[in-house]
């Protein structure tokens, strides 16, 4: 059964059209299941009922046209209770509702499963047969694997389907995803494909032939010419007969192979992406049929040389294309090197697919002050090409071709986010204090975006977290002590005399080095942070003598250690940074300048540290809390996977008591604590953080002014007074329920926008 679920999971993955892929589903399950009749239903949840979508062996005029409400029939029973139905005689079943039209009167066997996809209830498979029977729990089992495997194949085909109807009918049409850094962004679609794939491109007709034929052939001789290269460099290093596999190549190029097929998709009216996507997943289905393992391999090389050809039609489209002035970046996996070659004028959001609200990707973007969201339906990335587009990144949702009066009234939305944007920035130059007095330093996290970074010490208390990770990522190998060491004392000389807060090397999870790649299945509980550096003493040493030797005459920096979750690395840090100290005081030949000795302090995580806290007071001079990776390690959810993002809240009840207990705690042991994550960028945040006795918070800068300016019309007593009915709390709904409640209360109901 697993062949049979496979092929009908890949033959319904390359048909062109939503309505193709459906035809395709109920023919071959009914033939795969032997029996008389299978058809398919689709949620309308605009009008509440089930619309027909396919059948085999129901009326074909009833399709597209009979519908059935959400409670009513067995169909809709089976929504309901979201399992399958299974039962010999369908007819006799009180739920079962007659409909002549799509004349099911001689069928008795019903066997129907939901088809669910992140929890809504998409559709309804339902098989059918004459003889009175109960069908095996092997093909009930069958029925619904297919229906988990389908289920984002078959929601992803709904909406490409309804995207390319609404562009034809210039309809809006808007897909959901996870906001990251709020605003709004008008403007017009620019795609990244870093991967290039098939799956990436969509099926679409055009009027042009003789155009697309032009680019198919220019891409074929490119790639004909980039075999020929390849076999001439790997000619005095292979034998001649291995050489054979790229006349193969070539041969597989030729007119009366691919060419000719692709010939005939170009004359369907396909444009030349399409005609060679279309070729290549037959071709590739083909070969994957075969029994003989030898013929099967060939489906690899088919693949390759269509993903070579297809490079070259992409390549030939991307050397006119030009950044609009409007730029919405659309990628499947934003990359930093992505933002790095737009324009920053002409940036205004960024969409990706991959990733969560909370990745590092998504904190740079936060950084810029670029609207952004995540975690978009995963559809065919070309099809928003060059499309007007409305990012509303409070509400995380995308518009593909906004009418004019969306338009409008985004227009609106935003004049009002600029002119609170004003209103906050009024107050810059103001202390952050609150209105009984509380002094609240607020501190820069900082050295994501080096190219553009030029951040005025005017706007904060100094930095909170300096990542010298993306220095390191910007070199195409491990910099030398003296680079570092004018990059740090670029740093620290800007800030001062402010302190500068500077984390060692944290690589590992979602940041890697091209020269030092980390691959493991896990790498969020894998080599990451301190443990990289303690592993890699030359490196580490090379680190803390760079900053300590930037730090002279200045006397402004601290060093941090990230992902310490045992005493032990803790002590053996220690000690590294103590040789490193005395190694350079034997070797510092100025006697008029005195080599300071920074303080020393540890993040907060992960969880184990939290418990140690107490331990670790008289060792370290402070500590941070990276409230991204501590509630990610609570809440066991990966703060990168875009599938389980909602899942990811700093304010659910037991991230907000450890970092109670974290506060308490060091107050006891009299030891300085500030928090770096992005909890304490937002208003909520701050507030809560600043109950708790927080006196230091580092943030993005986008958000210094925001929280300022909240603070400042806030005491902390009314702050204490929310704190404790939410850490009262057992719900992260009841938590945001008093957040909201607060905000109205206190007259900041225009930060609390979400678009309805």
């Amino acid at each position: 059964m697993l062949a049979t679920l496979r092929s009908i999971v890949e033959s319904v993955a390359q048909q062109p059209t939503l309505n193709d892929a459906l035809s395709q589903f109920v023919s071959l399950v009914k033939d795969a299941m032997n029996t008389e009749c299978c058809s398919i239903y689709f949620a309308d949840y605009s009008q509440d009922n089930f619309v027909l979508m396919a059948s085999d062996g129901l009326n074909p005029d009833a399709i597209g046209h009979f519908v059935i409400g959400f409670t009513e029939g067995l169909v809709g029973l089976v929504a309901q209770r979201e399992e399958p139905i299974n039962i010999a005689h369908a007819q006799s079943h009180p739920r079962f509702k007659h409909s002549p039209e799509v004349c099911e009167e001689g069928y008795n066997a019903f066997l129907s499963v939901p088809v669910v996809h992140q929890r809504k209830v998409l559709g309804v498979i339902v098989v059918q047969q004459k003889i009175a029977r109960v069908f095996s729990h092997d093909e009930e089992s069958f029925l619904i694997t297919l229906s988990a495997q389908l289920a984002s194949q078959l929601a992803h085909a709904e909406i490409q389907s309804s995207l390319a109807q609404d562009a034809f009918s210039h309809q809006t049409s808007v897909l959901k995803g996870v906001p990251s850094m709020p605003g709004i962004a008008i403007g017009e679609a620019f795609v990244l494909l870093p991967k290039l794939d098939f799956t990436s491109v969509e099926s679409q007709k055009v009027n042009n032939v003789e155009q697309q034929r032009a680019l198919f052939l220019q891409a074929v001789t490119a790639t004909r010419q980039e075999f020929k290269v390849l076999a001439n460099t790997l000619s005095d290093s292979i034998p001649k007969e291995a050489l054979a596999v790229f006349e193969v190549y070539q041969q597989l190029l030729d007119a009366q192979s691919l060419g000719l097929q692709v010939e005939q998709q170009l004359v369907d009216g396909w444009c030349a992406k399409s005609a060679l996507k279309h070729v290549i997943d037959s071709l590739v289905s083909q070969f994957n049929a075969m029994q003989d393992p030898y013929i099967k391999e060939r489906a690899i090389d088919v693949k390759d040389i269509g993903l070579r050809v297809l490079h070259h039609l992409m390549a030939t489209e991307q050397t006119v294309k030009a950044y609009p002035e409007n730029t919405i970046l659309v990628t499947h996996t934003l990359v930093p090197m992505m933002l790095a070659d737009i324009p920053k004028e002409r940036l205004k959001g960024v969409v990706s697919v991959q990733g969560a609200a909370n990745s590092h990707a998504s904190i740079l973007t936060r950084a810029m002050g670029v609207p952004a969201i995540w975690g978009v339906e995963d559809i065919p990335l070309l099809q928003f090409e060059a499309k007007d587009l409305i990012l509303d990144a409070y509400a995380g949702r995308l518009y593909i071709s906004p009418s004019n009066s969306l338009r409008h009234e985004y227009e609106q939305l935003r004049h009002h986010d600029s002119a609170l944007h004003d209103k906050f920035e009024a107050e810059h130059a103001l202390e952050p204090e609150t209105l009984d007095g509380e002094k609240i330093s607020l501190l820069l996290n900082a050295g994501l975006n080096l190219s553009t970074e030029q951040v005025s010490a005017n706007y904060c208390d100094g930095v909170g977290l300096y990542r010298t990770e993306s220095w390191f990522m910007q070199k195409g190998q491990f910099p030398t002590q003296s680079e570092q060491e004018k990059w740090y004392r670029e740093v620290l000389s800007r800030y001062h005399p402010s302190p500068v807060v500077m984390r060692t090397l944290d690589i590992g999870g979602d940041k890697v080095l091209d020269y030092f790649d980390i691959k493991e299945e896990n790498p969020f509980l894998g080599w990451r942070g301190i443990r990289v550096s303690l592993d890699h003493p030359e490196i580490f040493l090379d680190q803390i003598k760079a900053m300590i030797k930037a730090n002279v005459g200045l006397g402004n920096l601290r060093i941090m250690l990230p992902m310490v979750s045992r005493t032990e690395e803790v002590d053996e840090a220690l000690q590294l940074i103590e040789q490193a100290y005395f190694e350079l005081q034997d070797d510092w030949a100025d006697p008029f300048l005195l080599m300071d000795k920074p303080e020393i302090g540890v993040m907060l995580e992960v969880p184990s540290s939290v418990y140690l806290l107490s331990d670790w007071a008289d060792k370290v001079d402070f500590c941070s809390v990276g409230s991204n990776d501590l509630t990610q390690y609570l809440l066991a959810v990966d703060r990168n996977n875009s599938r389980v993002a909602e899942l990811f809240d700093p304010y659910h009840p037991s991230v907000l008591r450890v970092l109670n207990h974290i506060a308490i705690t060091c107050q006891e042991v009299e030891l300085s604590f500030s928090l770096c994550g992005e909890l304490g960028g937002e208003p909520e945040g701050a507030i809560l953080l600043v109950a708790m006795g927080y006196r230091r918070l580092s943030m993005n800068i986008s958000a210094l002014n925001k929280v300022k300016w909240v603070l400042r019309r806030l005491r902390v007593e009314d702050m204490e007074m929310l704190l404790n009915e939410c850490l009262a709390q057992s719900s992260v709904k009841q938590v945001h329920r008093l957040l909201r409640s607060f905000m109205i209360e206190h007259d900041f109901s225009e930060l609390l926008y979400h678009s309805k």
